[in-house]
């Protein structure tokens, strides 16, 4: 269970070959948290982990499981989720964790009991099932420089053997500390790879280089674009709004209807605005272009107008695209991540 680093480099080619990212989530309903910042003791910010990794077997699929009194770990915990494409489970606290629960100043106060007796195992509420995943992202608060006692209650409740378990820890101030250590002597088995702390305003661009960092997942940031049922291949641009393309796309699928219009284009309402830096030139068919912020266009004929450039369709020439979209109005289909 011990933690061994200089395997990171050598094992994470083998788990890139077997993961997936961008697909949906499900989560386990929240508990009540209480609201309230905290500094130096049940401190609240954001998480990460990694290390080296047990090659894929029969168990490919991915859980973030977090537990978060307030929210801030959640909120990390996410990021990793839509990162990743995990599933997300939140350990729920059989008695919720109220604000004077965890006021750390209070001698008295619930969080400060349970970390000063570390043989306290607060009940959890939820059972959460770890079958079918092969790799595990743990989330949790710091709390008076360690995990919250109720991590000890869900990490001796499970079998972890085969798995990687990637820590992860949030906090104003404090380290992870030996937090994951303790926390992977208390587990049965399990392949636990070193954890990380982060502040609870991490940005997700911080996330995605921590998991690609340390192997645990690779993110998988490619943009796919379906006309009706068919794939096309597609070399975007790397620019601000489609950037913006895979921020959309990345939970779930964007869905354009397309219309046909003036004989050389299919247009259709992305539905939100996006990043739009817009020069006068002429549209060739197979360009993807961004109207009004708002639109897209891909063309089958020419045009000359105001657009930002998304992308071109490289795998049709322009008689195969005027066979597939000058016959009526279609549906176009982004998905970020996975075909």
């Amino acid at each position: 269970m011990r933690k061994r680093k200089w395997l990171a480099i050598l094992t994470v080619l083998i788990l890139v070959f077997c993961m997936t990212a961008c697909g949906k989530k499900q989560t386990v309903p929240d508990p009540v948290d209480g609201s309230g910042s905290q500094q130096q003791g049940p401190d609240q910010t954001s998480p990460s982990g990694g290390g080296s990794a047990i090659p894929a077997q029969e168990d490919e699929g991915v859980l973030v499981v977090v537990f978060s009194a307030t929210g801030t770990t959640r909120g990390v915990a996410e990021k990793i989720a839509d990162l990743t494409g995990a599933d997300l489970a939140e350990i729920v606290p059989a008695q919720p964790y109220t604000e004077a629960d965890l006021k750390y100043s209070d001698k008295n106060s619930r969080a400060t009991k349970e970390q000063n007796d570390p043989d306290v195992r607060p009940a959890i509420s939820n059972d959460i099932k770890l079958d079918g995943y092969r790799t595990i992202y743990l989330g949790y608060p710091i709390w008076f420089g360690q995990a919250p006692r109720i991590m000890s209650t869900f990490v001796e409740s499970h079998d972890f053997s085969g798995k990687n378990v990637i820590p992860f820890c949030t906090s104003g101030s404090s380290d992870i500390g030996s937090s994951d250590d303790t926390l992977a002597e208390q587990a049965k088995g399990g392949n636990w790879l070193e954890g990380k702390r982060f502040p609870g305003s991490v940005s997700q661009e911080e996330i995605e280089s921590w998991i690609i960092e340390t192997g645990g997942m690779i993110v998988d940031s490619t943009l796919h674009m379906m006309i009706d049922k068919t794939g096309v291949e597609v070399d975007w641009e790397s620019n601000a709004a489609v950037d913006a393309l895979k921020k959309i796309s990345r939970k779930e699928p964007l869905v354009i209807k397309m219309s046909m219009y003036g004989g050389f284009e299919q247009v259709g309402q992305i539905g939100q605005q996006l990043p739009a830096d817009d020069k006068r030139v002429t549209a060739q068919p197979g360009d993807i272009m961004l109207y009004s912020g708002d639109q897209m266009v891909v063309f089958y004929g020419t045009n000359t107008w105001e657009y930002t450039k998304l992308g071109k369709i490289r795998d049709m020439n322009s008689t195969q695209l005027a066979e597939r979209l000058a016959r009526g109005d279609v549906t176009v289909t982004i998905v970020c991540g996975g075909k």
